[in-house]
């Protein structure tokens, strides 16, 4: 027993060796610095390594910095302001004026004997502290308390895009308080500053408004329909129990918000208006065009009547209540507002809406939804803060001030028309950035809706279309990502559909076009994989999945077989018996040609010839509708 104690742990500090020589060979840090200049020798970190801060961030960052070199490295190292008398076995992040790093940007130089980082502001020292931890190698705290060797290099970097987002759905399931905050310690992580809640639909609302208690103590709870397709599922019947939901308190806002800032998150709230608003009409159903209706909140997707009326004032005053406790209790500048796939059959029979659409010489309901938007702008702006609004905000005559987040493509092409507008705008494409879409085979998936948008594909996403001029190019404010949250029922499944996409989409909001490279991408994302699981991150191996695609000739009763990688990295290899693919099976290097009925299987191996993913499975059969 004790030799092969003996033997692990040999095994393991020979890995370690390894991993710490790889490390200096390739700098694995995503997003992908501006420039990274290697140098050679090593600066060993170890229990006598003190850091130093600039003495106004000590206190929001001397316990989140001693917490996570403890998580990354096993070394418990001492936290001080600065101290110009020490000079060697020292981390030293020093506040700067240097006009190229901008409000996030930063200089990370190691040298032999210590460790300077340089930055203008709070962000740009949290930003080079994070490119340091990815520097630490992802095995370090398998060895608690000894010293870590990281690499002598320069890294100078700043960001492309100030907007660099995730959005996360909490209205449709509800997700906890300890799940919030998990996934902004991970996301801030990778440079990651947006975090869009959408906190309101027609399936919940989760968030605390105390001047309107019914919109939690009814609004925020449904039927039960587990196990039901979420398009398949009943409507909820007056007097039903309502156990589905949650919200999250004032208190929790609070702790949240606090939690965010520390890690130079900012966090967008959204309320979803007129549309999109089935749970509201629930807990105030005078807020309906529809009096003669009773409401319930939804329990899954199809909601009808889910508009409320742009005619009554009351509903404008209404709003104005929210949006005044959201202003106080978010000091971020923004409030999102939604205004997307706004029904209005419920205006058109509207005596209110339609004596509004009269008094104001509107042309269309369109056109009363731009009316209605500019009114919530206009409370928003009161406020002090900024308004955003899916593009849909843009019918009608429009919302001039708005910030446009362009989701929809294909019949539309608001990614190029509001900016060409004059809007300011973030790219949310939903065919390149909505990740509750699967993220390989669909069948080897949780349950998601049709499309497949893999790894690869967020990554190789530009958010700037080549046909803006430069000026409309200069109104991009950046990027983000999508979480729906129809299929997400648990934290698990979160997770899974959330990592690692968010990290491609980091990379397409900090790093530019030119320095991005799948390539290195994709080694480095195998880096982050050790420390996701270190950290009990959940995470999704479908780039090592394959897709296996054909085309029939039902003639000749053959078929043209694509088995397509999203990780190119490793090796592929395929059977066309049936039996499960080895690494002694044929390597796939291009297309061929195979029988109608035969089952082709692919999986990709590592060098080592470990399975890294799942064995994909493909019958070729033409499928009789």
């Amino acid at each position: 027993m004790r030799k092969s104690l003996l033997i692990t742990f040999l095994i393991s500090v020979i890995a370690f060796s390894f991993t710490t020589k790889q490390e200096y060979q390739k700098i694995h840090i995503i997003p992908q610095p501006e420039s990274v200049d290697l140098k050679k020798g090593y600066f060993t970190f170890n229990t006598e390594t003190r850091l130093f801060l600039p003495e106004e961030f000590l206190k929001d960052l001397a316990t989140y910095m001693t917490e996570k070199i403890i998580n990354d490295a096993g070394i418990n190292v001492s936290v001080a302001k600065c101290d110009h008398s020490v000079s060697k076995n020292m981390i030293l992040f020093e506040k700067t004026d240097d006009s190229t790093f901008g409000n996030e940007g930063y200089q990370l130089e190691i040298l032999s004997d210590k460790i300077v980082a340089k930055a203008n502001t709070y962000a740009g020292i949290f930003n080079a502290f994070q490119s340091l931890r990815q520097l630490i190698p992802a095995n370090a705290r398998q060895f608690p308390g000894k010293s870590v060797r990281i690499p002598c290099l320069v890294i100078k970097d700043h960001p492309r895009f100030e907007w660099r987002g995730l959005m996360l759905d909490h209205s449709r399931h509800f997700q906890p308080k300890e799940f919030v905050l998990k996934q902004i310690d991970v996301i801030s992580s990778y440079k990651v500053n947006k975090f869009h809640w959408h906190l309101t639909d027609d399936q919940g609302w989760r968030i605390e408004i105390k001047r309107y208690p019914n919109l939690t103590t009814k609004g925020a709870w449904r039927a039960d329909r587990t196990g039901i397709h979420w398009w398949s599922r009943e409507f909820a019947k007056p007097g039903e129990p309502m156990p589905i939901g949650g919200f999250y308190s004032q208190e929790d806002i609070k702790q949240i918000v606090e939690y965010a800032r520390i890690r130079n998150v900012e966090i967008i709230p959204e309320i979803d208006l007129p549309g999109h608003s089935k749970a509201l009409k629930a807990a105030y159903p005078h807020l309906s065009c529809r009096q003669d209706l009773l409401f319930e909140v939804s329990t899954g997707g199809r909601s009808p009547n889910n508009t409320i009326c742009a005619g009554r004032e009351t509903t404008y005053e209404f709003i104005d209540g929210v949006i005044a406790e959201i202003a106080e209790l978010f000091p971020s500048k923004y409030i999102h507002v939604g205004g997307d796939e706004c029904n209005k059959n419920d205006w058109t029979v509207c005596p209110e809406c339609n004596k509004r659409l009269k008094e104001n010489h509107l042309e269309n309901f369109e056109e009363l939804q731009s009316y209605f938007i500019t009114r919530i702008n206009s409370l928003v702006t009161q406020r002090g803060k900024t308004m955003i609004g899916w593009d849909e905000i843009m019918s009608g005559k429009g919302t001039p001030g708005a910030i446009i987040m362009a989701w929809r493509r294909n019949r539309y092409s608001p990614e190029v028309d509001a900016p060409r507008a004059g809007y300011q705008t973030i790219q949310a494409s939903y065919t390149e950035s909505y990740i509750n879409n699967h993220q390989g085979p669909a069948y080897l998936e949780p349950e998601a809706p049709r499309g497949i948008i893999p790894l690869r594909k967020v990554y190789d996403y530009e958010p700037i279309p080549k046909v803006l001029t430069e000026e409309e190019a200069g109104r991009i404010m950046g990027t983000q990502v999508c979480l729906w949250g129809e299929f997400t029922p648990n934290p698990g499944i979160c997770e899974l559909m959330l990592y690692p996409r968010v990290l491609a989409n980091a990379e397409v909001g900090w790093t530019r076009p030119l320095l991005k490279d799948w390539k290195r991408f994709q080694y480095a994302v195998e880096e982050n994989f050790i420390r996701l699981e270190r950290d009990k991150v959940n995470f999704s191996r479908s780039t090592y999945n394959p897709m296996i695609t054909f085309t029939a000739d039902t003639v000749q009763k053959i078929a043209v077989v694509q088995i397509v990688p999203d990780s190119d990295i490793h090796d592929l290899f395929y059977t066309v018996n049936g039996t499960d693919p080895t690494t002694k099976s044929p390597k796939y290097k291009a297309q061929f040609t195979a029988g109608l009925n035969t089952v082709v299987k692919a999986a990709i191996f590592n060098k080592k010839g470990l399975l890294l993913g799942n064995i994909v499975t493909q019958k070729i059969e033409i499928i009789k509708k």
